[in-house]
């Protein structure tokens, strides 16, 4: 089983990472908050993966790739760098590059299949390291179709399917609107503290809306949505969903079935 060593100093997005990862069967993850504790753990049990935020305490990200690369018995050793909006480009002179490196806040569930793939060795194009995303008013894209920062989360349904992204902001616990837009209408999701609490699609509310609007958007390459963060949630007058994310999402894939999902949209002009 791949060993991976998560180094984050937000201790609660390293926790919501290691959970998510965990769920995903990976079984001996370590996690620490800093760049000396990281070579610690080096020294202690080699991992097979280090995922690692780019601005980290002590030795930033770019350092430490630098590190293990030219460490004999860190041969083998993947890197998988994050930039947040606003951390430093990778050095002129960085001659040891990470594995990968997703640029601009990438979600979860992002990050995981990432990871995924670089431990199952799965032929494809490294990605060189980009300049972190300039400054305002045009924040460069960490990969095609998908962009973040922190005004939010936005992208194409073509490259990240809509159970996914709701996914993401649930194992984030995240409080906002996820917006769709699709050919045939736009629709709204409400998340509180990642619990999806509200949803609205054509006529519909509610969970009929959310279900609707999974099956609407299923396979829809020109859909697109964005998601905007808010401080607080709904208050319970506006609240129309009390069922979990997993509930939910079981309840739209019967709808795949019968077909009944599909007859509460209407139909497109």
């Amino acid at each position: 089983m791949p060993r991976v060593l998560l180094i984050d100093p937000d201790r609660n997005a390293l926790g919501v990472l290691q959970a998510a990862l965990g769920q995903a069967d990976f079984k001996e993850i370590a996690a620490v908050t800093s760049g000396s504790f990281a070579l610690t753990m080096l020294e202690r049990n080699r991992p097979d993966l280090i995922v690692s935020r780019v601005r980290v305490p002590d030795i930033d990200g770019y350092e430490l790739c630098s590190i293990v690369r030219k460490d004999p018995s860190m041969k083998g050793v993947l890197v998988l760098l994050l930039a947040s909006p606003g951390d430093d480009a990778p050095p002129a002179t960085l001659e040891e590059k990470p594995d990968q490196m997703l640029a601009g806040d990438p979600p979860i569930a992002a990050i995981v299949s990432e990871a995924a793939r670089l431990l199952q060795g799965t032929p494809e194009p490294v990605t060189r390291p980009q300049p972190a995303p300039p400054a305002r008013p045009q924040p460069a894209p960490p990969a095609p179709g998908l962009e973040g920062g922190s005004n939010g989360l936005r992208g194409s349904l073509g490259v990240m399917a809509l159970p996914d992204i709701a996914q993401a902001i649930a194992l984030g616990h995240k409080t906002g609107q996820l917006l769709v837009t699709l050919p045939s209408g736009r629709g709204v999701i409400v998340f509180d503290r990642g619990r999806v609490v509200h949803a609205k699609f054509f006529g519909l509310i509610g969970e009929t809306a959310f279900a609707a609007l999974v099956v609407a958007a299923d396979g829809d390459a020109h859909g697109s949505f964005v998601f905007n963060p808010l401080e607080t949630g709904p208050d319970e007058t506006g609240r129309t969903i009390n069922r979990d994310l997993r509930q939910l999402l079981l309840s739209a894939e019967s709808g795949f079935d019968d077909g009944r999902a599909d007859a509460a949209v209407a139909p497109r002009s």
